[in-house]
C-alpha cells in the first residue's frame, strides 16, 4: 500500500480553506481542524497559519479563538487587530465584537484527515504481531528531526552491541503533528533513509508507538507495514491505554492494557530514568521479541539505537 495522495497536498488544501474565509468574517481554528476532518488537528492548524507562506494572499488574521479571543499573529497580536479593523471587525479588550455574528464555518473541504485515517486503518489490516522473521544479526535505530517544513531522518545501524554507522536523510515533511497521525509526518523521511540503509537492517527500533495506539497501528507499525520490516516501537509518553500498576526499581516492567488488550509495556528501562518507556510490537514482531530486542541497549532511560539516531538527525537538522 501507499501513502495517501491527501497527504501530500496538506497545506495546500489547508491554505485554501483559509483564503474562503470572507473579508469581515472570522472564523476559529477549531473550525478549520473540524473542516481538514478532525479537531485534534486545532494545535496543527495554529502551526501552519504561523508558517502563512502567502501573506496577503491567505488571511491568516481572520482566524481567532473558540471563545472569540484574537489568538496569535505571526507578526504580531497589534497587526492582526489593525488588518481586522481595516475590514470592519471591531475588537474591544481583546476580544472580537459581535462574535457569533460575523463567524464563518461554511468550509468547502475534502477532509483530508479523514481519507488519512482510512488509511490507516488500511494499514492497520496488514499489520502483524507475532513473530514472523529470522534471527535479528542488525538492528536499526531512527529518530527525525525539523526544521521549518523539512525533516531530517537518521538511522543507526547496530550489530552484536557496536554501533556500525549512521546514514541520514531529508524530506518534506506535508503535514504539522497532529495526535494519533505522527505516522505520515515522519514516514516520507524515514522511508528515504530506510533506502539507503547498508546493511540493511533486519530490525527496526523506532522512536515512537507501535500497537500502543488508538487504532494498533502507530508509527513503528506503519513503517514496518510499507518498509517490509519488523519494527519495535518506543515512546516516551504513554498515548493510550493505562499501567497494570507502577513500576519501581523493584518492579520495572508493568504491561498496558487498552480496550482490555495488552499493548505494551510500561519499561522502567536504567537506574537512571525517573519515568518509563512504552515498548509496543511494531510489526513482524511479539511483545516478548519487542523487550528482548530493546532491553539490551538501555544503558540510559532512552535505548542507545534511537538516542545516536536523535543526536545525528539534530546534527543534520542544525548544520542547514
Amino acid at each position: 500500500m501507499d501513502l495517501p495522495s491527501e497527504l501530500f497536498n496538506f497545506r495546500r488544501i489547508f491554505y485554501d480553506m483559509v483564503k474562503q474565509i470572507p473579508e469581515g468574517r472570522v472564523t476559529t481554528y477549531g473550525a478549520l481542524a473540524r473542516a481538514l476532518g478532525d479537531i485534534k488537528a486545532a494545535r496543527g492548524v495554529g502551526q501552519m497559519l504561523n508558517q502563512n507562506p502567502y501573506p496577503g494572499v491567505v488571511p491568516c488574521h481572520r482566524v481567532v479563538r473558540s471563545d472569540g479571543t484574537i489568538g496569535g499573529f505571526a507578526t504580531g497580536v497589534e497587526k492582526k487587530i489593525k488588518m481586522l479593523a481595516a475590514e470592519g471587525v471591531k475588537v474591544e479588550n481583546g476580544s472580537v465584537s459581535s462574535f457569533e455574528e460575523i463567524f464563518f464555518g461554511d468550509f468547502t473541504s475534502s477532509k483530508p484527515l479523514k481519507a488519512i485515517r482510512e488509511n490507516q486503518k488500511q494499514a492497520a489490516e496488514y499489520v502483524v504481531f507475532e513473530d514472523e522473521h529470522g534471527s535479528f544479526d542488525v538492528i536499526g535505530g531512527v529518530d527525525v528531526a525539523y526544521k521549518g517544513n523539512t525533516g531530517y531522518a537518521a538511522l543507526s545501524l547496530w550489530k552484536e552491541g557496536e554501533m556500525l554507522r549512521v546514514h541520514g536523510a531529508e524530506r518534506e515533511i506535508h503535514i504539522p503533528y497532529v495526535p494519533t497521525y505522527l505516522a505520515y509526518r515522519e514516514l516520507p523521511p524515514l522511508l528515504e533513509v530506510l533506502k539507503i540503509a547498508d546493511p540493511k537492517p533486519d530490525a527496526i527500533i523506532v522512536d515512537g508507538n507501535g500497537r500502543l495506539h488508538p487504532l494498533q497501528v502507530g508509527l513503528a507499525s506503519h513503517l514496518g507495514v510499507l518498509g517490509d520490516i519488523p519494527t519495535i516501537g518506543v515512546a516516551k509518553s504513554l498515548l493510550v491505554g493505562e499501567q497494570e500498576f507502577s513500576v519501581d526499581r523493584k518492579d520495572p516492567l508493568s504491561p498496558v492494557i487498552f480496550d482490555g488488550d495488552k499493548v505494551g509495556y510500561a519499561f522502567l528501562s536504567s537506574n537512571r530514568a525517573k519515568n518509563p518507556i512504552y515498548i509496543s510490537p511494531g510489526h513482524r514482531v511479539s511483545h516478548r521479541t519487542a523487550l528482548e530486542v530493546v532491553k539490551p541497549f538501555c544503558r540510559y532511560k532512552i535505548p542507545d539505537p534511537i538516542r545516536v539516531s536523535h543526536r545525528e538527525a539534530t546534527k543534520r537538522r542544525d548544520k542547514r
